[in-house]
């Protein structure tokens, strides 16, 4: 595809000659008929250098190779890459391997690849892909154009929105972890509840999402999970949250929107996390937090104060030293 017909579906204005651009790469391992970008000013001085057929920049620079100016570097070149590696199209069907209960409801243009099992009373809306191995359990609903890749499970009555993907391995709407001592031994919590997922959210491989006990685990729209993430029963997430991975969501604690946790953060349970907030990497929030607040460290506090923290703690062995031999001083002091 020429560099002109890329920038003129993205938005963007091309600088410089026209090319063919067959692919997309990263700004040190780009070649001639590929294109880059650059969206943090640290790397510019790599672009000089950089041998791509063409680069998306912000603003320009003193290059010597075609240049697309866009707004937002980094979308443009999201865009990009999806127009250059479009995904695959699947052919609308159900697999003679696959087993749908005759009561179930499965749209025309609906793909259900070989070993796929949908319940009874289950539905399957228009475009949705259904990748092999998924089990979807009875009364169960997927959204229009939802994909479920190998080996995801969508238990009994829990709902998936419309346009979301979820990757191999996730399971919707097992059991919340509840349980109650009879004074010898665990017993279990029924947990009756559902799980409703929001549309355009992805969730990663190998996440758990619990159902609630009696109501609802909720998941808002346009969320989006890495992998390996634990959600427990009756948590709500809010629009637009961002969760990164291993991190776990205890029962009953309630995410606002637009909510970051960053890797392996924590969250602890029937406590409420404000609209905005930011919980950095291996962070442990175990009280509420108001909106807009940005945490660090376990027991989580205000991140800046953790940092003067981390200050402290790098330069401890200096202090003990001195505080060791102003003790050495002041013993033989006494002493004398």
């Amino acid at each position: 595809m020429l560099l002109s017909e890329i920038a003129r579906r993205i938005g963007g204005t091309l600088h410089g000659e026209d090319r063919e651009i067959a692919g997309a790469s990263t700004i040190e391992e780009a070649a001639a008929q590929d294109i880059t970008f650059l969206a943090n000013p640290r790397y510019k001085q790599k672009a000089s250098s950089c041998g791509a057929g063409g680069i998306i920049v912000g603003e320009l620079l003193e290059l010597p190779l075609p240049q697309i100016l866009a707004e937002h570097p980094y979308l443009a070149f999201a865009r990009t890459v999806e127009i250059l590696y479009p995904e695959k199209t699947h052919a609308p069907g159900v697999s003679a391997l696959a087993s749908v209960h005759p009561e179930a409801s499965v749209h025309p243009s609906a793909t259900l690849y070989p070993f796929v099992c949908v319940g009874e009373k289950a539905r399957v809306g228009a475009g949705c892909v259904i990748h092999p191995g998924c089990v979807i359990g009875d009364e169960a609903v997927i959204g229009e154009g939802t994909t479920l890749h190998p080996n995801v499970v969508v238990y009994h009555r829990c709902t998936i929105g419309r346009q979301c993907i979820l990757h191999s391995g996730v399971v919707i709407g097992s059991d919340g972890f509840g349980f109650a001592w009879d004074g010898t031994r665990h017993v279990k919590v029924p947990q009756k509840g559902i799980v409703i997922v929001g549309d355009d959210v992805e969730i990663g491989s190998n996440c758990c999402i619990d159902r609630a006990a009696l109501s609802a685990t909720r998941i808002g729209s346009g969320v989006k999970m890495d992998n390996l993430i634990q959600i427990g029963h009756n948590v709500v997430v809010g629009d637009h949250s961002i969760i990164v991975a291993q991190s776990g969501i205890a029962g009953s604690a309630h995410l606002g929107k637009s909510v970051t946790l960053a890797a392996q953060a924590g969250v602890a349970g029937h406590i409420t996390v404000g609209d905005g907030c930011i919980a950095t990497a291996r962070a442990g929030i175990g009280q509420d937090l108001p909106a807009g607040k940005i945490v660090s460290g376990f027991p989580a506090i205000d991140h800046r104060q953790w940092l003067r923290v981390q200050q402290i703690v790098k330069d401890l062995p200096k202090l003990l030293k001195r505080v060791r031999a102003l003790e050495r001083k002041t013993d033989g002091g006494a002493e004398d």
